[in-house]
This record gives structure tokens, C-alpha cells and sequence, in this order.
């Protein structure tokens, strides 16, 4: 029988079978070890403490640097999702902040973070400060750059023009090639070329910015930070590190920064730039799952997850509540993954290894004939 019969022939039987019928699901709930999006998010304690965080500076918008340290596979990418998303939610459709996620690259320097920030900025925001700036040109000298303060005053001063100075402003801030028009009509001199110079531009152009009444927070969440860690040289993760570092330095308000990193690159970017943890103290802890205790609720939440969306996708129509992995084989699973997180040295079974013996464990019971 070929690949494409034994499909068909899969498909009629899981219509056959009826899975929201027997289980109240529409497909196996649990994420394989490839899928780290659009997962659903297990509260925890972690959670609490950021939610605090993010209370604390949306009340006074001091900047606050979050890491997220735990092993690869105990949901830290999962946790970030789910934060941008809670974040985004819970700001509406309040003006001057900025939700921005990046995935660390292992790049030889930080240029890809900062151009992240530029670009979420965007036009729109060069267009309003532009246009506040035309009111008012005061906050114009907080900016510390010459050709910063140069290039906002041009802006303020020639209203008519604004979507091409605002073009211009832009391409300046991303560290494009000077050319003449940059010169003439923005009076800029100086190509933003460095990591150090575009940091200060950042500096000035948030703090204008918040002065002027344009923003509000910018939310920057790093993901993977450890990626630097191994493929890039000691002299190269020392000046990512720092440039790091001068971000937080530079912005003592209106950022809030959440890391995601192991704790053994954490050590290590430690001891290659102790003036770097300084910086980092205020870190939460992702666990692994401890306990059977833990792995059920965790197997659990993921079951009522899936089984709510597909109730709401098939109103209307009876649903069965049938447990798709007996709490047998839950045990079962979760005793072989702690014995072989102990023979590799961890202290639990991660989350992703068992979410993933979970879909397995499913498959077979979705496919049985």
C-alpha cells in the first residue's frame, strides 16, 4: 500500500474513531518536541514574579532588567510567548509603548538588537515626535549627540517635509550609508557605523521621546541569549556583553528588559564580563518537573486546554471526556525520563522531553485501529 492510501485510509479512520466524540479534542493536545510556539502556557510561580515586575514598572516606568534562567527545554521561550502576549493585552490601546521580541542571533556584535528597536520605533513615531517637537523643541537638548539634537531640530523646523526627513531620520538611526541628502537636509555629519554610537541615539531617543509625551516603556524581550555562547569568540561575546550592558546603563527609565539564558552561560558570561552580572541580579528560576505531581497537572492542563478550544470550535456537538493517556502510563513516562535526566545529571525531567513522550504516548492511542 503506498504513503498516500495508508493517509487516506489514517483519515477515515480518525473520522471513524471521532475524537471529540471519545476524548473532547480535535487533535493530539500535546506539542512535540520541534513545535515552541503557540503552546499553551502553564502558570507558575515564575509567573507571578514577572507579572509583579511588570506591575512595578508600568506604575513607575524605572528600568528593570528580568532574567529567566533555567535549562534548555523548561520553558523559557514558552514563557516569554506567553508574556509578550499578556503584555500586549493588557497595555490595549494605550499610546507610547513598545513590545518588542527579539531572538538573539549569534552575530559578532549587538547591531541586530538595536536595529530591532529603530525599526519598532518605525516612522510613525518619528512622525509624532516630529510633529510634538514643532510645538515645542525644548526637550530637544536631553539629547546628548550633536547630530542628534542637529537632525530633531530640522525636523521640528520643517513640518511640510516630514515624510522625507522622517525617511531620512530612519535610515540615519539604522546606520545606513551617509549620503548627501543626509547631510544637506538633515544636517547630520557622522554615520551611526558603531555600536557605541548607535546605543547613544537610542539613549536620546527615548529620552526626548518621553519628554516630549510619545512614550511611555519600551518592553524588550531577549530570547536564547546563550546562542552567543560557543559560536562566537571570547573577544566577541565580552563586546556583545557590553554593548548589552551600555543599553541598560544608557536607560535608566522606560525599559523594561527580560533575558532568557541557561545558568551555565550565565556563568560564563559572568566570569568573561563580571560587570555584567552586576547588572542581573533580579532573576527568576524555571524549574524542570519534579514529581508526578507536577507531570500530571502539566499532561492535564494541556488536555483541558485543547479540550476547551475544540468545545469552542464545535458548539453545539457532545463532547467525550474520556483521559486520552491513562495517569499509568503518565507515571510510567515520567519515572524513564527522571531516570535519564539523573544519569545525565539534572535534577528533573524537562518540560519539552516529556510534553514530547506525552504526544507521543497519544499518537498511539489516536492511531490504534
Amino acid at each position: 500500500m503506498s504513503l498516500r492510501d495508508k493517509i487516506r485510509n489514517e483519515d477515515k479512520r480518525r473520522e471513524a474513531r471521532d475524537l471529540f466524540g471519545q476524548f473532547g479534542v480535535n487533535s493530539n493536545p500535546y506539542p512535540p518536541s520541534a513545535q515552541n510556539t503557540n503552546n499553551p502556557h502553564f502558570r507558575s510561580a515564575a509567573d507571578e514574579e514577572v507579572e509583579a515586575r511588570v506591575i512595578g514598572f508600568l506604575h513607575d516606568h524605572r528600568s528593570q532588567v528580568v532574567v529567566i534562567q533555567g535549562t534548555q527545554g523548561v520553558g523559557k521561550t514558552n514563557l516569554l510567548n506567553f508574556w509578550e502576549k499578556e503584555i500586549e493585552e493588557a497595555l490595549g490601546d494605550a499610546e507610547g509603548y513598545y513590545v518588542i521580541r527579539y531572538l538573539a542571533d549569534p552575530e559578532a556584535s549587538f547591531d541586530g538588537t538595536i536595529r530591532r528597536l529603530f525599526q519598532e520605533l518605525g516612522l510613525e513615531h518619528i512622525h509624532k515626535l516630529s510633529i510634538k517637537l514643532a510645538q515645542d523643541d525644548s526637550p530637544i537638548e536631553i539629547a546628548r549627540m550633536p547630530d542628534m539634537r542637529v537632525a530633531l531640530h530640522t525636523l521640528a523646523a520643517k513640518p511640510t517635509e516630514n515624510e522625507r526627513l522622517s525617511q531620512l531620520f530612519r535610515d540615519w538611526l539604522l546606520g545606513f550609508r551617509l549620503l548627501k541628502a543626509h547631510r544637506e537636509e538633515l544636517g547630520v555629519q557622522f554615520r551611526l557605523d558603531t555600536v557605541e554610537a548607535k546605543t547613544s541615539a537610542l539613549r536620546d531617543m527615548v529620552l526626548v521621546s518621553s519628554k516630549a509625551g510619545i512614550l511611555e516603556g519600551v518592553f524588550l524581550l531577549l530570547d536564547e541569549l546563550e546562542k552567543q555562547d560557543g559560536v562566537l569568540g571570547p573577544t566577541a561575546v565580552v563586546r556583545y556583553l557590553s554593548a548589552l550592558r551600555a543599553i541598560i546603563d544608557a536607560l535608566p527609565n522606560h525599559l523594561f528588559m527580560m533575558l532568557a539564558v541557561t545558568p551555565d552561560a550565565m556563568l560564563r558570561y559572568s566570569e568573561a564580563l563580571p560587570a555584567f552580572r552586576s547588572r542581573l541580579q533580579n532573576q527568576i528560576l524555571l524549574k524542570p518537573l519534579e514529581s508526578v505531581a507536577d507531570a500530571t497537572a502539566l499532561a492535564n492542563f494541556y488536555l483541558t486546554e485543547a479540550r476547551r478550544v475544540a468545545a469552542l470550535e464545535r458548539a453545539g456537538k457532545k463532547a467525550g471526556n474520556k483521559p486520552l493517556v491513562s495517569a499509568a502510563v503518565i507515571a510510567e513516562l515520567f519515572g524513564r525520563l527522571h531516570r535519564e535526566a539523573e544519569r545525565r545529571g539534572d535534577t528533573g525531567v524537562r518540560q519539552r522531553e516529556f510534553l514530547h513522550g506525552m504526544h507521543n504516548a497519544a499518537e498511539v492511542v489516536i492511531q490504534a485501529k
